[in-house]
């Protein structure tokens, strides 16, 4: 048996994690009592693709890197689905060893289903002259949050029904091939 003794948990903390697992309650009873209408989330996706200036930002191409739809659309079709929560938070920064480690999720709160992604970033990003550490602290948030974005992007997709990802998409690209519909005079 091991006499390790753990220091007590300050008063802020016990008011905090008793905080986090009333709003974690709150949040699914909430879910529960007003579950979302799947039809009216359809016809609003519908809609929302259907917008020039939706379809606009709704994709991304990254040489070398790959293509696909946007966090920008994946933040608008968790919003529209309802009962979701996603971000991204840093769990620690170290600038001895120039990285952070950082959480990205997302969370059906209707069908309490989590998805979530822990990884390092490095503090660096890459140049054509190779590798530069970023020292700025601005820089560091970030390279740390887009790198974050990317991946709740993905927390968020595979969170959703493959179904209204697939029909958002299908209206976007029709949308973009189609323009706004005004005349070009």
């Amino acid at each position: 048996m091991s006499n390790i003794v753990l220091p007590a948990a300050s008063q802020g903390t016990v008011v905090e994690q008793s905080r986090a697992v009333a709003e974690v309650a709150a949040a699914i009873r909430v879910a529960l009592d007003f579950p979302r209408d799947t039809t009216r989330a359809v016809e609003e996706m519908r809609e929302l693709a259907s917008r020039l200036s939706v379809a606009t930002r709704a994709f991304y191409e990254v040489p070398n890197r790959g293509s696909g739809l946007s966090v920008h659309i994946a933040r608008e079709l968790a919003r529209i689905w309802g009962n979701v929560q996603y971000g991204v938070k840093e769990l620690s920064r170290d600038d001895l060893r120039g990285e952070s480690e950082v959480l990205a999720y997302a969370w059906d709160q209707q069908t309490n289903t989590r998805t979530e992604r822990s990884f390092i970033v490095p503090h660096a990003k890459s140049t054509r002259q190779g590798r530069k550490a970023l020292t700025d602290l601005n820089d560091i948030y970030l390279n740390n949050q887009n790198a974050g974005a990317r991946a709740v992007r993905e927390c968020i997709f595979s969170m959703l029904p493959h179904s209204l990802i697939a029909e958002a998409e299908s209206i976007l690209r029709a949308t973009l091939e189609r323009g706004d519909g005004k005349s070009i005079e």
